[in-house]
């Protein structure tokens, strides 16, 4: 992480702060102690790739809003602690959310952690509810974990998956419009081959291709566990599926429906799985159902994945009364040009290896394609031409 990809740890005095530091002692490389805070390193293993995270420690009770003006433009990431038998701890916290909204950035993320739930004195004085802390969390949008940091097994877990959540948000950085296609595949509901049977005697539509490319257990495995939770998470749970990112405050739920199928909720999560998978599909003819022919050039795709990235596929296959398994392509541009764009559709990425001529015909195919680039290209300071006219017949 950067310089502003650093977490923090903030609450009102008394809610357990220090103790989670003591908790995960083991787990820390470094620590500092300075004016204001304490710093921790520690090493953390996501999806084969070490990172290595910043996190501090407020040791210091200030004003709320000295607090904030503070920190806000130093992190990105803050886990923001309150305890269950403290009122005040708890409006504190609301406090921070509230100031870290006014004087922050969209990019900046939070987790609702409630400590001091299995303590002596709980059961007779707790004082805020559980609701009171889901409802808090859905307001802003970011997840709620409650636990006893005296359960170290079950606290070391929570924490680990808050860091990780982390890392997953990070991982979005560039993947915006990749991610945002695949909401839409889903949401839209087009192109569906298979549906499962919710609660309330609901149906949603999915697509088998992305099910089975991201999942290897049966789709009568997938059905018995939704038919188990509410039609709104068995619909979140999918959605995570097809792009790896859902509603921040439906992430512990979406790792306790992970845990029934016996998934590893890390490795499931953020754009390097969708990328992952979408490489094994482009790698792998057997599932592609459709050819793009330019010339005497065949280049074989997947039409879900070309309706999926590009307007002006998707427009076509809904106008096909009959299955549209080719097409021709009259862009005029070259097989290699056009073999790039189809590379992109999988995975993203511009090609490095055209030359500049071909650089720039690339960059027109995206806008006669109509793909979402809104991210991906950014970096790419061409002046381009919009052209919406349809180039394939």
């Amino acid at each position: 992480m950067n310089e502003n990809d650093k977490i923090m740890i903030l609450g009102d005095s008394k809610v357990g702060k220090t103790t989670l530091k003591k908790s995960f002692q083991n787990m820390f490389l470094c620590e500092i102690d300075e004016e204001w805070e304490k710093a921790y390193q520690m090493l953390l293993g996501y999806r084969d790739q070490d990172y290595f995270l910043g996190i501090r420690d407020f040791i210091r009770q200030e004003p709320t809003d000295v607090l904030v003006d503070h920190y806000c433009s130093k992190f990105s990431y803050f886990i923001l602690m309150y305890s269950v038998t403290s009122k005040e701890s708890f409006t504190k916290a609301q406090q921070i959310m509230e100031k870290l909204q006014i004087h922050g950035e969209q990019r900046k993320r939070y987790v609702l952690f409630a400590n001091k739930i299995n303590c002596p004195e709980t059961s007779e004085n707790r004082v805020v509810s559980a609701e009171e802390g889901q409802n808090l969390a859905q307001t802003y949008d970011c997840p709620y974990y409650e636990c006893s940091l005296e359960a170290k097994e079950k606290m070391e877990s929570i924490f680990v998956n808050i860091l990780h959540y982390f890392i997953v948000l990070k991982e979005r950085i560039g993947y915006s419009d990749l991610i945002q296609d695949f909401e839409n595949l889903f949401e839209r509901q087009e192109f569906c081959d298979h549906a499962f049977q919710l609660q309330n005697d609901e149906k949603i539509g999915v697509h088998k291709l992305i099910i089975q490319s991201k999942l290897n257990i049966s789709l009568k495995k997938i059905q018995k566990v939704l038919l188990t939770i509410s039609p709104e998470q068995s619909k979140h749970f999918l959605k995570w599926i097809y792009c790896g990112y859902t509603k921040n405050s439906n992430y512990p739920q979406i790792n306790q429906i992970c845990e029934k199928l016996n998934l590893d909720f890390k490795n499931f999560s953020g754009v390097t799985k969708l990328l992952d998978d979408l490489k094994c599909l482009y790698e792998n003819d057997k599932n592609k159902d459709f050819t793009l022919k330019i010339g005497q050039t065949n280049i074989k795709a997947h039409k879900l994945i070309l309706a999926a990235r590009s307007d002006l596929f998707r427009g076509l296959f809904l106008a096909c009364k009959k299955s549209c398994n080719q097409v021709n392509d009259y862009s005029n541009k070259s097989s290699l040009v056009i073999q790039n764009l189809i590379h992109f559709f999988y995975t993203n990425e511009a090609p490095l290896q055209l030359i500049k001529k071909d650089s720039f015909h690339f960059l027109q195919l995206i806008d006669y394609y109509q793909l979402n680039t809104q991210t991906s290209l950014n970096n790419k300071r061409f002046s381009i031409k919009n052209n919406k006219a349809c180039s394939i017949m």
